[in-house]
């Protein structure tokens, strides 16, 4: 007996909503009907690469006109909470995918998972990092005990942000740490140009450290230089029994796992080479499996997604307070946002510039 495809949708289509509509695509079962942006470009650009599909200017005309299953948000984060809560309570599908970060603070991303919890709407946030292999593997050798018992653990971005790159990394340590719950951050921010991430106000660097359940400390930097003895980024978890080493998988995604034991020297689990065409297929796979009901959980679920977003908001508020911040977070807004219209972060190299989009930055900021 044939079943009946689940019928996809994206809106935003920049970088990320292409990959999305180019990818739903090849995924089995599903087929991509609509696609949605406000800016016509993309929309031109849609209509050559993808010409049989629905077009639309206005997100809730293409949610009532198409009711689709699956629904990528790939829009701007400013954009994700209320993009997120209008499909979820008046057009219902069966699985949403938004892209990270998952908000613009804790108060919209709860807002956002009540309103899927209500409608019975499966929230997934694109953090499409936990599908690298070397991640999998990563995680496979902590969860057997292959280090002992996890201590401390390290994750750096050369480049990125906090709410771009870094909810990557710190989600895809969490992911291989076995989604821990987070318990208290330090940590501190550098904004002294006025910095923006597709729109929304980003810091220069970042650094902090993050307590979670079991004791484990991660301690993570952001736009920091890497340190010059490695070739990589790499990241690290250290546990009684060894250590865990591999690199970003933005730089080597077919790189190997290295675990180091005391007294069994060096072993490296080779992880296959990955597309990043591969990781998102993966990605949007698992999203089709579980709004099906043949998967019974999701990597990329927004109940573990909220924790990130939480870390996030919480190494601000740190930053913004300087105090340890103990988790849950009751700060609902941005503690960023309201560093910067306090003055607490005042401008001192005037001109607003975006990092997507920059091509002169005032790097003499930077450090």
């Amino acid at each position: 007996m044939s079943v009946e495809p689940l019928r996809a949708a994206v809106v935003g289509l920049n970088w990320a909503g292409r990959q999305h509509a180019s990818i739903y695509l090849q995924v089995p079962g599903v087929e991509l009907t609509a696609v949605c942006d406000v800016d016509p470009a993309p929309l031109d650009r849609a209509k050559r690469q993808f010409p049989t599909l629905r077009r639309y200017r206005d997100l809730e005309r293409m949610l009532d006109e198409q009711r689709p299953d699956l629904l990528s948000i790939a829009t701007p984060a400013r954009w994700h909470a209320p993009q997120t809560i209008l499909a979820a309570t008046r057009y219902p599908p069966r699985a949403i995918l938004c892209e990270k970060p998952m908000a613009g603070s804790l108060g919209e991303a709860q807002a956002m998972l009540a309103a899927c919890q209500r409608n019975g709407v499966k929230l997934a946030i694109g953090h499409m990092m936990r599908w690298y292999t070397v991640h999998e593997q990563a995680r496979a050798l902590v969860a057997e005990g292959a280090i002992g018992t996890p201590i401390t653990a390290t994750v750096c971005l050369e480049e990125g942000g906090l709410m771009n790159n870094g909810t990557h990394v710190l989600s895809y340590m969490q992911y291989v740490l076995g989604d821990p719950d987070p318990e208290w951050v330090i940590a501190n921010v550098q904004r002294r140009s006025d910095r923006y991430e597709r729109g929304w106000p980003s810091e220069e660097l970042s650094g902090g450290l993050i307590s979670f359940a079991g004791d484990i400390r991660v301690s993570f930097e952001g736009d920091i230089p890497p340190n010059p003895a490695y070739d990589w980024q790499y990241q690290t978890v250290t546990g009684t029994d060894g250590v865990l080493i591999w690199p970003s998988a933005f730089l080597a995604p077919d790189f190997a796992v290295r675990l180091v034991r005391r007294g069994h020297g060096v072993t490296e689990t080779p992880a296959p080479t990955q597309t990043l065409d591969n990781v998102f297929l993966r990605e949007l796979d698992g999203l089709a499996r579980w709004a099906r009901g043949d998967a019974n959980d999701n990597r990329n679920d927004a109940h573990l997604a909220i924790r990130n977003q939480e870390v996030m908001m919480a190494m601000y508020e740190s930053a913004r307070t300087h105090t340890l911040v103990r988790l849950p977070l009751r700060t609902m807004g941005s503690p960023l946002i309201e560093a910067i219209d306090s003055g607490e972060l005042p401008v001192e190299f005037p001109g607003r510039y975006d990092t997507r989009y920059a091509v002169d930055r005032p790097l003499r900021a930077r450090y």
